[in-house]
């Protein structure tokens, strides 16, 4: 591997250096806020995918949760630039906020919090150096999950990124890969379709148009502000209203968006065909013209890169 370093509360230390102690109050209480971020190669050389937006998401999330975060957004975004700019090659930026003091109570003594940003490859870095077989599609098969729940906001809302948000739905989808399928589509108390559990979701209707759920349902993903933005790009209007899990399944299109991999077309949900089983039309102009926007070709939207 690369010898990658890791910003830790102004510093680089290295990789293997990046850790805090097994009964450190967030990894015991699930408090670690983070936000993840994707790197590309443009002609004007590497960029961050809309770094300052990530940022800001990251401290709304901190305040959600009641963590004091020490830093400004300005530092955090000049930190993560310069991490991308001393390990090469990276192709994502994950930027954590925790507590790392070991702690008896729920509520910490020691509040103070440490940031940790890494930039990595993660098929090389982590992927390639773990057990196992990796699970990675371009195309996908969906469930829809039926017994756990979307986060609910009388909890912890689905805007913030806190790890304990993921848990329920961690386990869903760990149950769905067994059962053959790539991820889970979660529905609200009352029925209505959410999002996947790192993911947010469209469709596109009779009509060539797109739908997503409303924001108060589901994270507010990057990348989907970004499929709403270009929707118009392309010719298509774009509504954020309830979606059933009828519609849904009788969808001529349906595709995940998400910082990873950008689109995401599911070609198959509850073991039945979306469509007629293949990538379709609308989705593809969607992922394309993602892509462009992505490496830089798209000019009305080259504001939303960050070059380090």
């Amino acid at each position: 591997m690369t010898a990658r370093t890791i910003w830790r509360d102004s510093e680089f230390i290295a990789w293997d250096d990046a850790t805090v102690h097994v009964l450190s109050q967030s990894l015991q209480r699930g408090s670690l806020a983070f936000d993840y971020l994707s790197v590309h190669a443009t002609g004007r050389g590497i960029a961050v995918f809309r770094l300052r937006d990530h940022v800001e998401r990251l401290a709304v999330t901190c305040e959600i949760v009641g963590l004091p975060l020490d830093y400004a957004v300005d530092e955090l975004v000049d930190a993560c630039a310069e991490t991308v700019r001393r390990n090469p090659g990276a192709k994502s930026v994950k930027i954590s906020a925790l507590i790392p003091s070991i702690e008896a109570e729920l509520v910490p003594q020691d509040p103070r919090v440490s940031v940790f940003i890494a930039a990595y490859d993660g098929d090389r870095d982590i992927i390639g150096r773990n057990r196992g077989r990796s699970h990675r599609r371009t195309e996908l098969s969906l469930k829809i999950e039926r017994e756990k729940r979307n986060r609910r906001d009388d909890i912890i809302p689905p805007h913030a990124k806190v790890a304990a948000n993921y848990t329920a739905a961690m386990t869903a989808k760990w149950r769905a890969r067994q059962e053959g399928f790539d991820d889970i589509v979660l529905l609200d108390e009352d029925g209505w379709v959410t999002e996947a559990p790192t993911a947010n979701l469209f469709l596109v209707d009779a009509s060539g148009g797109l739908a997503t759920p409303p924001a108060n349902k589901v994270l507010l993903g990057i990348t989907r502000a970004s499929i709403i933005e270009l929707a118009s790009r392309i010719g298509r209007r774009c509504e954020e209203r309830d979606i059933s899990v009828d519609e849904l399944r009788r969808a001529p299109e349906a595709f995940l968006t998400g910082t990873s991999e950008g689109v995401w077309p599911a070609l198959r949900i509850d073991g039945e065909p979306v469509g007629d089983g293949n990538v379709g039309s609308v989705t593809a102009r969607v992922r394309e013209t993602y892509r462009a926007v992505v490496r830089g070709e798209e000019p009305a939207f080259e504001h939303w890169l960050h070059y380090v």
